[in-house]
Formats: C-alpha cells, sequence, structure tokens
C-alpha cells in the first residue's frame, strides 16, 4: 500500500508532468504565429484582417455547439464504452451541424455578408461548414484524448494547427492572394489540428467505434442531457456575444477598427486562451477523479489558479503599461491602435486566463444551470453596457475600458462563486468522512 504522503507526492508530480506537457504545447503553438505576426501584418491590411476575424467569429459562434457538447461528458463515464458511445454522438452531431450549414452558406452567402457589414466575405462563406466540421471534430478529439492522458496528441494538434495556419497565410500574403489565403489557412490549420488528434486512433482503424449499440447511445444522451440543454447555450452565449460585439463595431466605428481588434484576439486573447485551456483540461480531468474519490476540489482549483496568476502577471502588466508603443513597433505604426485596445483590455484578458480553470467546476459538480444564469447576466449587461457606450459616444477607446470594466468583475465573482461551492462540496464530503 502507498504511503498517503507518497501517494499525494506522486499525483502532483503527474499534475505538474500534464500540465507541461500541454502548456509547453500550447505555448509553442502560441509562439509560432505571434513570431510571424509582424510579417502578416506587413502584408496584409486591417480591413483584411477583419474579415478574417468576422468569420472566425461566427465560426465559432458555430462550433462550440458542434457535437452538442457531448464531448464534453466523454470525461465522465467509468467505463470505457459508454465513453466511445458519447465520441460517436457528439461526431455525429458534428456531422449532422455542418450539413445544415452548407444550406445557407449555398443560398444566402451574400445577404448574410452584407448583414455582418462585410460584402467581401460571401464567397469566403463557402469554407464555414468544412471549418465547421474540422472545428467541431478537433475538439470532440481533445477530450478523447484527455481521457486517455494523451496529452501530448492534444499538444501536436495545436502545433500542426499553427504550423499550417501560418505557412499558409505567410505564402498567400506574399503571394498578393489577400482574405482567401487568410480563410483557406484558417481551414487548412483546423484540418491538421484533428489529423495530429487523432492519428493513434487513426493508426488503429477508429476501433473504438466498434461494436456501438444505438439504443445505448439514446440511454447515455439522456443520462447527460445537461451538456446540450444547458452547456451549449451557456457555450453559445459567450461566442455569440463576441460576434455582436464586433458586428457593433463594425456598424458603428468602421471594420478598420474590427481588423486592429482582430489583431489583438490574434496575438494576445486567443493565445492565452488556448494555454488556459490547455490547462484546464488537465484539471477538468483531476476535478472528476477527485470528486469520484471523495478527495476535495478547492486545493486542486487554488493551486492552479496561483500558478497562472502568477505565469501572466508580468507580460499582461507591461502590456497595459506599453500596449501602443510596443504594438507599433512589433506590427508596424499602422496597428498602433490595436496596441491602445490591448492595453485597455488586459485586466479582462488576464483574469480570462487565470480564471478559466473555474469554468470546468461546474460541469464536474452538475451546477450548470446556475452557472449558465451567472454567465448570461454578466454578458448581457457587458453587451449593453458596450453597446450604451458606443452607440451614445461612438468613443470606440470608452466602449472598450468599459467592457474590460465589466469582463473583469464577471470573472471576479463567477471565481468566487466557484470556489465557494467547491468549499461546500469539500465541507460535505468531510462530514460524510466523519460520520462513517
Amino acid at each position: 500500500m502507498v504511503p498517503a504522503r507518497r501517494l499525494t507526492t506522486l499525483m502532483r508530480g503527474a499534475f505538474l508532468r500534464n500540465v507541461l506537457t500541454l502548456a509547453s504545447g500550447a505555448t509553442l503553438a502560441m509562439a509560432i504565429p505571434l513570431l510571424f505576426s509582424p510579417l502578416l501584418t506587413r502584408v496584409y491590411s486591417p480591413h483584411e484582417f477583419a474579415l478574417l476575424t468576422l468569420f472566425v467569429s461566427w465560426l465559432s459562434n458555430l462550433a462550440v455547439a458542434a457535437g452538442g457538447r457531448y464531448e464534453l461528458a466523454v470525461v465522465l463515464p467509468a467505463e470505457e464504452r459508454d465513453a466511445a458511445h458519447l465520441l460517436a454522438l457528439s461526431l455525429g452531431i458534428c456531422t449532422l451541424l455542418s450539413l445544415l450549414a452548407l444550406m445557407p452558406a449555398l443560398v444566402a452567402r451574400d445577404a448574410i455578408a452584407a448583414w455582418l457589414g462585410a460584402p467581401e466575405l460571401a464567397p469566403w462563406l463557402l469554407f464555414l461548414p468544412v471549418s465547421l466540421w474540422c472545428a467541431g471534430a478537433a475538439q470532440i478529439w481533445v477530450n478523447r484524448n484527455n481521457r486517455l492522458r494523451r496529452y501530448d496528441a492534444n499538444a501536436q494538434g495545436r502545433i500542426a494547427q499553427a504550423l499550417t495556419v501560418t505557412a499558409v497565410q505567410l505564402a498567400g500574403g506574399f503571394g498578393g492572394l489577400g482574405v482567401a489565403a487568410l480563410i483557406i489557412g484558417q481551414t487548412a490549420g483546423q484540418a491538421a489540428a484533428l489529423m495530429g488528434e487523432w492519428r493513434r486512433d487513426l493508426a488503429a482503424r477508429f476501433a473504438c467505434f466498434s461494436g456501438l449499440s444505438s439504443q445505448q447511445m439514446k440511454t447515455l444522451a439522456w443520462q447527460y442531457r445537461e451538456f446540450p440543454t444547458v452547456n451549449t447555450p451557456h457555450a453559445f452565449v459567450v461566442a455569440l456575444q463576441e460576434s455582436l460585439l464586433l458586428w457593433l463595431i463594425a456598424r458603428f466605428a468602421g471594420t478598420s477598427i474590427v481588423g486592429h481588434y482582430g489583431l489583438v484576439l490574434r496575438v494576445l486573447k486567443l493565445p492565452a486562451a488556448i494555454v488556459g485551456q490547455a490547462v484546464s483540461q488537465v484539471i477538468y480531468r483531476d476535478l472528476a477523479e477527485a470528486r469520484t474519490a471523495g478527495k476535495p476540489l478547492l486545493p486542486i482549483l487554488k493551486k492552479t489558479v496561483l500558478l497562472l496568476g502568477a505565469l501572466a502577471i508580468l507580460p499582461f502588466g507591461l502590456l497595459m503599461v506599453l500596449g501602443e508603443p510596443l504594438f507599433a513597433l512589433v506590427f508596424g505604426p499602422d496597428w498602433a491602435m490595436a496596441g491602445h485596445l490591448a492595453a485597455l483590455l488586459a485586466p479582462s484578458f488576464y483574469l480570462s486566463f487565470v480564471c478559466a480553470p473555474a469554468f470546468m467546476v461546474p460541469m464536474v459538480l452538475k451546477r450548470q444551470h446556475t452557472s449558465f444564469a451567472i454567465v448570461l447576466g454578466w454578458l448581457s449587461v457587458n453587451l449593453l453596457v458596450f453597446a450604451g457606450v458606443i452607440i451614445q459616444t461612438r468613443h470606440i477607446a470608452w466602449a472598450f475600458a468599459a467592457m474590460s470594466l465589466v469582463m473583469s468583475l464577471y470573472l471576479l465573482s463567477y471565481t468566487v462563486w466557484v470556489m465557494r461551492l467547491c468549499r461546500r462540496e469539500d465541507r460535505e464530503l468531510g462530514r460524510e468522512g466523519t460520520s462513517c
């Protein structure tokens, strides 16, 4: 029998090793586009970046629901066959949704692009169904690999995506292909991520799908119904808020500002989200195991939040103070406005990075209804405040400053709520243990 202290040491070592595997892959995946972004900003205009940003935003809006969020449930069952049924279920939903997205892309792409305020985007909306399937399948496989602790495959998928996107967009930029290369590179990168993530199952000829039962799939679909009925609207609302923000910016500040904001998302928010989500994958698995084993949750969450906070304080602090001159120096003087926006948004980006693991807890504790209500309330306030400021003042900096403040308050309050939730759960486990 392994002594308790020795077991704790082993768990800590495994946790750190898994975090380092994912975080190192995510960091490399983040560094590649960051390294080449100064070249991209010199071969693409803010307007072209704006078109890419709008495409990715609405793609992300659909991709969060691509698997019906059943992919998140893949981590939870004790039996491997149940996990395989959930995997097949989520992939089937992803395929169906992608086929449904094909019809509006074929018959209404001009109207959709005009509504977005970017008519030039119309021909490239045909890439949306393909991009949607690749993005949805990739996030499904991230959770399968997470369940099986194949963190190296997830890391390799992210690196393959970063390399492919950067290579295609750079080649297309120097070749004068414009926004076509940006969107083709985005789609190719998602396909590369998928191939990297499912290479082991591909080598095994997807043996995980053999002998599946449609009846068992229906049973599990009902058992985990909170994921499509509660978690999907939750994720969709978060993504929709970003899309509506971009629409407001395009409508009241112009597509050029969308391009500047798109660069901020590309080099700051999205890379930070990749690293934060990589760590969250590990903690999600560890929290689920800890709850099943009756172990405390709060120490796991606290340790992760403190680690992320220490890692991020310096870069985001520098960004808040020197954002505008740094962007002008690195990306060219035409992108100074992006640096100004980045400095305004730095506090909320920092908290979004640090607090990312907190969003895993309600799924483990089956408190997704309450989580959704909190998120819906705060994001509604954020959108209303942003819209009110930009419509009344037409001053983009004030609107982004207001958004940063509201989002910071939201992230702090949500994390406090989650920590209290963990503390209450741990106390109940303690009382149960005492009574036994």
